[in-house]
Formats: structure tokens, C-alpha cells, sequence
């Protein structure tokens, strides 16, 4: 028995938000607080199972992983199987910023400056608080989502979850925050490396 039209989400390039290396993202037609997320490749999957995977065992382990998107479960879409997410957005529907954003724009991050450090000392706490496994933390996946008018809280997207092929880090305390503790060290070194200044030279003092 084949699924009817009615229950295939149909996904257009009008609703197309984004791409990346091995996933397509779509806001969600029916709900623009959603997105859709559609793998195009073998790794696509392999991400998104991954992810969802990992996610289901923060929950089992009563972790607070707030800080990372919601998943609400596959849907049928006229591109084949789709994954649905929150889509973190600012407060007034605007597209939040990520870090890469603020470090590419010198006066912005000037202006920012004790945000974007008040944020990422609170997204290291998280991290380390709730032993949060991603493959990477990389500035384009970190986002600062605005609550309000003057608040914003600290998101990570995409890369969720450990690629080996039995993840002791997911069980035990010890291997978690060793991960956390290399994955952090990782992200300094890229902030030193892709972004030198002087003020990315203070923040990483601050933040390391």
C-alpha cells in the first residue's frame, strides 16, 4: 500500500533554509517553528541517525540538553525520508546569528564582545555540566539565539553525537569530559587559527 499525496509533505525550493555537506534543510510547511531536514548522501543518514541516536540517550540519562535542538521524529516528504527539528530562530522569527557571523564582522564582534564571551563560558559549563558529545564545535554551528530584545541564549547544531564505533564517552563520566576536554581544546585552536586578533586573542584567554 502506498502512502496517499495527502500525507506526503511536499517540500520546495520556497521553503528551502539551507545546506550543508551531506543534509538539505527545509522549514517545515505546516509549522515555520520546524524545520526538515532531508540527507542527499549515505553520510546524510549516517549524521542524522547518529544525532537522534545520541539524543535519545541524553534523555535516557536525564542530561539538560537544552542546548540542543528538539527532535520530533521522520516525516514523508516528497524528497524521500525527512528528519524533523526545531528550528532555533530569534524571538521575533528573525534568523539568529551564529558565532562565525560575529567573528567575520569586526565592529559587530567589538560590539559583542562581552555576550559572545558570557555566551560561550555558558555553552563550555553546558558541555561539561551534561558530558555533551559532538564530533566537533565549530563557529558556524554555534548560535545566539535571541530571546528578547536584549537576551539570547547559546545554541550548538549539527555534528551531535560520537562517530567511533562504541562510544564508552556516552556511559561513562570519565571518557564524556575527556571528549568534552579535547572537543573545547579543538575549538580554541580553530578560533586561534581562523580568526587571529587581538580581540579573538582576549576572548580565548577568557574562554579557554
Amino acid at each position: 500500500m502506498t502512502k496517499s499525496s495527502e500525507s506526503i509533505i511536499q517540500l520546495n525550493k520556497d521553503k528551502f533554509y539551507g545546506k550543508g555537506t551531506h543534509k538539505k534543510c527545509f522549514i517545515h510547511p505546516q509549522d515555520a517553528n520546524l524545520c526538515i531536514k532531508i540527507p542527499y548522501n549515505e553520510g546524510g543518514k549516517i549524521d542524522l541517525l547518529r544525532e537522534i541516536k545520541y539524543l535519545d540517550i541524553l534523555k535516557n540519562r536525564n542530561k539538560d540538553y537544552s542546548i540542543l535542538p528538539k527532535y520530533y521524529g521522520e516525516v514523508t516528504t516528497s524528497l524521500g525520508t525527512g528528519y524533523v527539528f526545531e528550528l532555533i530562530k530569534d524571538y521575533n522569527d528573525d534568523t539568529s546569528i551564529t558565532l562565525e557571523d560575529v567573528l567575520k564582522n569586526h565592529d559587530l564582534f567589538a560590539k559583542m564582545y562581552s555576550t559572545v564571551e558570557t555566551l560561550l563560558k555558558s555553552l563550555k559549563c553546558a558541555l561539561f555540566d551534561n558530558e555533551i558529545i559532538t564530533m566537533g564545535i565549530f563557529p558556524e554551528n554555534i548560535i545566539f539565539q535571541k530571546t528578547s530584545s536584549q537576551e539570547y541564549r547559546v545554541r550548538i547544531v549539527n555534528d551531535m553525537g560520537s562517530g567511533v564505533l562504541i562510544p564508552l564517552e556516552y556511559y561513562f563520566s570519565y571518557f564524556a569530559k575527556s571528549k568534552v576536554t579535547r572537543r573545547w581544546s579543538q575549538f580554541i585552536n580553530t578560533l586561534r587559527t581562523d580568526y587571529d586578533s587581538t580581540l579573538i586573542n582576549k576572548l580565548i584567554e577568557e574562554i579557554k
